[in-house]
Parts: C-alpha cells; structure tokens; sequence
C-alpha cells in the first residue's frame, strides 16, 4: 500500500496526552492511605506496638517461636561472599576489604543501645534484635553509625515499639517531615531515611592492601541532593548537613513485615492468633482461680498419735494456699505429744483428694491445642519449641529442614538484600561483595551427595575431579596425588581399578548406592572399595570414644543381645544391644583388624531392616550411615560377642530387598 493510497484506512489518537501520551509514570497513581498523624510524631500505627511487644512477656509459646525464629535468620553468623552477578574469580578484593571492614573492623561499632556498652557487642546479636522486633511487632529499626566523614562504621538496635514514620501532607513538600521520630520517656529524637544522605553521591575507593585501610570519598554526580534531618527539631535540609543548628540525624535502616492492609509499617505474622494467646493466658488465669477457690478441699490432713498446735495449723494453712507460687518453701510442724503418749511418733498425712483432675486435664489439652495453633502462625516446627508430644525423629527432620528453606531462608535474602543495596552499595560504593546467612537446619548430606553424583553422571563425567568431590561432600586431592584435581571425571580412566571416571581412593562419582550393590557378592571385596571413605561413618557424626576392653565384658552380660556376620565386603559383623539401642557394626579393612562403631539411638525396626536386607552394605550406607551418630570402638582386636540370630519374622513391612 502506497503512502498516497487514498483507500488507506487512517487511524487518529486523541486525547491521551499529546507528547506524552505513552510514556510510563514514574511513581504509582494509587491514593495514599489517610491516617491519624500528628505534628513531629509520626503516622499512628495500625497496633499499638507497645501491646504487641508485651505478648512476648504473657505467652512463652509465642516467645520462644520470636526467637527461635530470629536466631535461625541471623544468629549463626555469615559469609562475605560475591554477589550473583558477579565471576568469583572477577571479584575486587579492595571491596571486599572494605566490606570487612565495616562488618568485622577494628574500628566497626556495634550497640544493642542508645550507649556502647561496655560489654562487645556482635552484629549477630544487634541483628537478632532487630529481628525479634521484626516478627513480634511487624518492623525493625536499625541506626546507621558513621564516623565524621559520614562513612559507616557499624549498626545499633533501636526499639522499634519506639519508632514512628513521619509523612509530609498530601499536598506539602515531599522532603516536608521525612524521616522517623523516636519518643522515649518524653522525649523526642529524629532520624532520616537510609540513604537519603548518599543520593546523589558517588563512593570512591582508593587505597586499600595488606597493610593499608582503603578510604572512602564522596563527589556529587548526580541531579538529586542530600537529605539530612535535625537531629532535634526534625527539619529536613537538602545539599549540606552544615545548615542544620543541632546537627544531622543518624539514619535508620526501616524494614517492615509486609501487608496488603498497610503502607506505612508492617503487621506480624501472628496478629491472627491474637484471640488464641489470650485465650490460652485467660486459660492460665482460670485454671489458678479454679484451683486457689475451689471449695472442695484439694488435701486431707490426717494426724496420728498427736495434735497440731495453733501455729502449726496456720502454718501449714499459708503453705497450702501458697503452694502453686512458693512450691520451694518449707514449712516445719511443731506437734504436741499427748502425756501418755511421750515415747510414740506422731504421723502427719497429706491425703490428696481427687477434685480438679478432669478440669486440669481438660486445661492440659485446651494448652496443647493452643501451642501448636500459635506455633503454625509462626511456621516454627513443634520441636524446636518444645512441643515434642506429636514429633518423632523422621518427621521433626523434616519439618525443621522444611522450616530452614521455606520460611527463614527467604527472610535470610531479602535481610541480605537490604544491607547490599543501603550499606554496601549506597554508602560503601560496593557492588561485588554480599553477605549470605548461615542457615541451619537445611543440612541433607546423603541427598545432597546423591543429587550431585546424578549431575556428574548427567554430564558423562565432564567436570574436573576435584569440584566432583567438593560436590559429593569430599575433600579434594592432595597436592602430590597420582591424578591432578583439574582432569575432567570423564578422562580419568579405570588405571585405579574402580569404575570408569573413579580415581583411586575416591568416591565413586555418577553412581548411587548401586555401586556398592555390585560388589555385595565380592566377599574378597577390591582394594579400592574396600579403602574408599564412604562406607565409613564420617567424622563429623562422631561423639566419642570407647575402649574395647571396657565394652567388651558389658555386651557378654547383657540381654538380649542379637549378632550376625554380614554377606559383605564391607561389613563384617554387626550386633545390636536391645536394652540401649546401640547399634555394634565391624567393618572389613585391607590390612589390620577391623573397625568397629557402635550408632547410638537406633530403632529396633532400623536393626531388624538391616539383618534382613538382601544387600546389607547398600542398606546401611542409605538409611544408617549418615542418620545416627556413633561412638568410635577403640582398640579392637577380636570378634563380637556370639548371639542369637535376628529373626525374619519381625522384619518390617517397608525393608527395601
């Protein structure tokens, strides 16, 4: 179709804002939420954050998840480590000093209160507070400290009960009220907004070494000014700090639990429970009231050969009517012999009556319900806050390795995030460095090894053998070893005389526990199975030692005791002592007597699965291994204590044959 084509269909937008009619808005056309404010003290909170702060004090349910969730995010420590976008091997080490230095200086600053204290105080323990708030009233506060330059040196913990976010009107100026106000004891303190003092600014590194701190300078780049606010009158500036007559603010990092029904601050994860912790409080309080005034009595006093005086009877009236809050006291009764009865002994009995049983049990259960109803708003597992009567050690792994990468460690990234971006690269000019959080919990060594045998086996062995081990859980080869860590899996060979792609003394890469399946027949066994670590419980789930002369005379007393002799190259005899669940298991060595390991806490069903596995040496390697730690038997030179053998008939029903 031609450009002077008069049958060309012609299309004419009006209307819509002429230059600009398809350009994207800058900032979010929504209308802002209207909240009570008042001059200088912030935007009301949507809960009073003094009353939530105090449910830590009522509930030790509701307190205990707090922290046990604040110490899993942030109280295990971290590692410095390159960001994502960024080639390990590309990062900048002067960054990476400077980062260090911040976290970890000689001169880095941190305080858990408006004074440094005397007492070392770690980032771990200022973040695990500001955490603690974060889950208990829905945000946290952390100061940012600086030195004269306005070069940050370390944090401190504000409460953030005390904080409030100061807003301009809709109509007013933007820098109008920025910030945050603190109000403590009757009096006031402001604060400015993470960052506002950098923007605009670019950070530049100079210096930097092994004998040298790098130094940070700022030079104004952009179009956009500092921001800093009085210290004492919360008026906001922009360009220079020097215009301000008490000085700037110190900054807060200001970091909200996010909720779709409020903007300003965050709401906590527990706020749905409410009713159900003061319920179970109201529950406490009526189970004393009921107990301190029912009017059937609780006990019977019975007195035989004698009777008490006065005082005695007062006595032993305050005992009783304190026993719930003073159960440590003692009370001694005087008693009067009747004259004719000088050279008898007087008994006093203390007969309890059978009221209140029901009622307490009914108290007991009514508890429980509310424990676990208040740990599920939390996603804190039962067990890790002492709920322990519907967890067994299967399913509590689980939950607690569900816990670790489903709930605390997205908390553990976007923390991460917010110091990166305000601390790092803001304030620090860094970009290359990061911190990442330690996360407990999480821990799956045989899935983890298993997961990373199927990508070395997926890409035909090609990776070098050393990340294969470091993969696998393994260390890698020693400097002097026959093969360089740096050959591919796949070039390897078999000159060691295990499978292709296995060096000699290593773990078999690219195969499971089928590896170990093959060789079951072998009784011999090969010299490369045989010395290969992993058919060895690892050090890491050691817990002591024991000599075997101490043990050998307690397993030939004891009963019952059930032994068998493995059809294995790797496992020679194995005998489990019923009465402590400890599990005795010899394995075959090329040279020398055997090993010997007793696993501790090992179900009967776990013993009973082994002796009836058909390949004993994949069985143990899948399911007793890496599961039960084990105290290392000393000195042993001889064979296990003769027994009768397991029977097949108590073999479980899921033993895998």
């Amino acid at each position: 179709m031609s450009d002077n084509d008069d049958t060309a269909a012609k299309v004419h937008v009006s209307g819509i804002g002429k230059s600009n009619a398809l350009s994207k808005a800058e900032t979010s056309g929504q209308l802002p939420e209207r909240r009570i404010r008042s001059l200088n003290l912030g935007v009301q909170p949507p809960y009073n954050p003094d009353r939530l702060a105090a449910f830590l004090e009522l509930n030790e349910t509701h307190a205990t998840a707090v922290r046990k969730k604040a110490r899993y995010e942030v109280g295990f420590g971290f590692d410095i480590v390159p960001n994502d976008d960024v080639d390990p091997d590309d990062a900048d080490e002067t960054e990476k000093q400077v980062v260090e230095n911040f976290w970890h200086g000689r001169d880095s600053n941190w305080q858990t209160g408006p004074h440094e204290s005397a007492e070392p105080t770690t980032p771990e323990e200022v973040k695990e507070l500001a955490r603690q708030d974060y889950h208990s009233i829905g945000w946290c506060t952390l100061e940012i400290l600086t030195n004269a330059e306005g070069v940050p040196v370390g944090l401190a913990h504000v409460p953030a009960n005390t904080v409030r976010v100061r807003k301009p009107s809709e109509d007013g100026d933007p820098k109008d009220f920025r910030g945050y106000v603190q109000k403590r004891n009757g009096r006031k303190r402001f604060f400015g907004v993470a960052g506002d003092r950098y923007r605009g600014m670019e950070a530049t590194i100079t210096g930097g070494g092994e004998d040298t701190a790098p130094t940070i300078t700022y030079t104004q780049t952009g179009d956009e000014e500092p921001l800093f606010v009085d210290k004492e009158t919360g008026d906001v500036v922009g360009g220079s700090a020097g215009n301000l007559p008490n000085g700037p603010a110190n900054e807060l990092i200001f970091i909200r639990n996010p909720s779709p029904l409020e903007q300003d601050y965050g709401v906590p994860d527990w706020v749905s429970a409410i009713r159900t912790i003061s319920a179970d409080e109201a529950a406490k309080d009526y189970n004393r009231e009921f107990f301190d005034n029912d009017t059937i009595p609780r006990f019977v006093i019975k007195v035989l050969g004698g009777e008490l005086t006065e005082e005695s009877k007062r006595d032993l009236r305050q005992m009783l009517n304190g026993l719930r809050e003073e159960s440590h006291r003692t009370v001694v009764l005087e008693v009067e012999k009747f004259q004719t009865q000088l050279d008898e002994d007087v008994d006093i009995e203390l007969e309890p009556l059978g009221q209140g049983i029901s009622e307490e049990m009914d108290f007991r259960e009514f508890r429980e319900k509310n424990e676990h109803e208040i740990a599920k708003v939390h996603e804190v597992p039962p067990i890790l806050i002492g709920v322990t009567e519907t967890s067994n050690r299967a399913n509590s792994q689980e939950q607690v390795r569900e816990f670790a990468t489903d709930v605390i460690a997205p908390e553990q990234n976007k923390f991460a995030g917010r110091f990166y971006q305000i601390i790092h690269q803001q304030a620090l000019g860094v970009t290359d460095w990061t911190i990442e959080y330690e996360l407990r919990g999480a821990e799956q060594p045989k899935e983890d090894a298993e997961v990373a045998r199927r990508k070395i086996q997926a890409v035909n062995g090609a990776i070098p053998i050393n990340r294969a081990l470091e993969m696998i859980g393994e260390d890698p080869l020693p400097d002097d070893h026959e093969i360089d860590g740096d050959t591919l899996v796949a070039d390897i060979g078999n000159s060691g005389g295990g499978p292709p792609g296995q060096p000699p003394g290593a773990p078999p890469f690219g195969a499971g526990n089928e590896g170990n399946e093959q060789n079951e027949g072998n009784e011999g066994g090969d010299e490369t199975e045989q010395s290969r670590p992993d058919h060895f419980p690892p050090e890491g789930n050691k817990i002591g030692e024991r000599d075997w002369a101490d043990v050998e005379p307690d397993l030939i007393a004891k009963d019952p005791l059930e032994q068998m002799t493995f059809s294995s190259s790797n496992l020679k005899e194995g005998l489990f002592d019923f009465e402590t669940n400890e599990l005795y298991i010899s394995f075959r060595r090329e040279n020398g007597p055997s090993s010997l390991y007793a696993y501790v806490n090992v179900p009967t069903s776990t013993w009973s699965a082994l002796a009836n596995a058909s390949s004993h040496g994949s069985y143990h390697y899948a399911n007793i291994r890496l599961e039960y730690p084990y105290v290392e038997i000393t000195n042993f030179h001889s064979r296990l204590p003769s027994g009768p053998m397991p029977s097949g008939e108590d073999m479980p029903s899921d033993v895998p044959l």
